[in-house]
């Protein structure tokens, strides 16, 4: 046993001071506890081991940016995926717009927009927006150009529930006409100058086509049971269309006008 060089107190596992090299017990072993003489002050300088944490490696994740690629032709390919699947599968079941079925299935006011009856409603309006809503979107942005398609063609769609409830003619519908329409009359008030090949073949500005299409739809609607189209939804796209227009219209103005 050693005695503490400050107290006196026999023990067995002695502490050594590394300033003055004396021996003391526990209570005493730190050099302010025993009235150190060498020591100054400052801090111990004793190593402490410090278990140093590595950097959390971060993984970034690329986000994917639809508007890169461009939201008209994005649509354009969900609308040939969706039609290649109706050829096999009967999604149109469950996806087109039925009058006696919305209420329980109200996605089918959004999937209907992207489905066609047959190869030729298919062609004929990829083809349409293939060629303006490539220019609406070039001209609007994307997002936009998305809001006008979506909203025309679920106007389209509203109105041709009303327009059936209201005759009593529940016949399922789908197609992106009402869409298209809205998004021609957007162009018709934003860019009057656009021309157009009417029946690819006839030559005229878009909104006299736009008002072609509109008489059209207005003669036809009493026999939309016996042609089996929806004049109700084109007409009601081509409103909401050729409102989005002058708002749009309304604000470039403005904007003009304030600089």
């Amino acid at each position: 046993m050693v005695k503490c060089q400050f107290c006196g107190k026999e023990v067995y596992l002695p502490y050594r001071c590394k300033y003055c090299g004396g021996v003391f017990c526990y209570e005493h072993r730190l050099p302010e506890a025993h009235a150190c003489s060498a020591y100054t002050g400052e801090e111990w300088d004793i190593p402490v081991k410090v278990k140093r944490r590595r950097p959390a490696v971060r993984v970034k994740i690329p986000r994917l940016n639809l508007a890169a690629y461009g939201y008209n032709n994005i649509i354009i390919a969900v609308c040939t995926i969706l039609f290649v699947l109706s050829l096999i599968f009967p999604i149109d079941t469950f996806l087109a717009l039925d009058p006696r079925l919305v209420i329980f299935m109200p996605w089918q006011l959004i999937t209907s927009i992207f489905l066609h009856a047959s190869f030729d409603h298919y062609l004929v309006n990829m083809l349409v927006l293939f060629f303006f809503g490539s220019e609406l979107e070039r001209r609007v942005g994307s997002k936009t150009y998305l809001n006008i398609f979506l909203i025309s063609g679920l106007a389209g769609n509203l109105a041709y529930i009303l327009f059936a409830v209201s005759t009593g003619q529940m016949i399922p519908a789908l197609g992106a006409s009402g869409a298209i329409f809205g998004v021609m009359g957007t162009l018709a008030i934003i860019a009057p100058e656009i021309r157009v090949l009417l029946f690819f073949f006839i030559p005229m500005s878009i909104r006299m086509a736009i008002i072609l299409f509109a008489l059209w739809d207005l003669v036809m609607l009493p026999l939309s049971m016996q042609t089996g189209v929806a004049h109700i939804a084109h007409l009601a796209g081509l409103v909401t269309g050729v409102y989005y227009g002058r708002r749009l219209k309304y604000r470039i103005r403005e904007y003009f006008r304030w600089w």
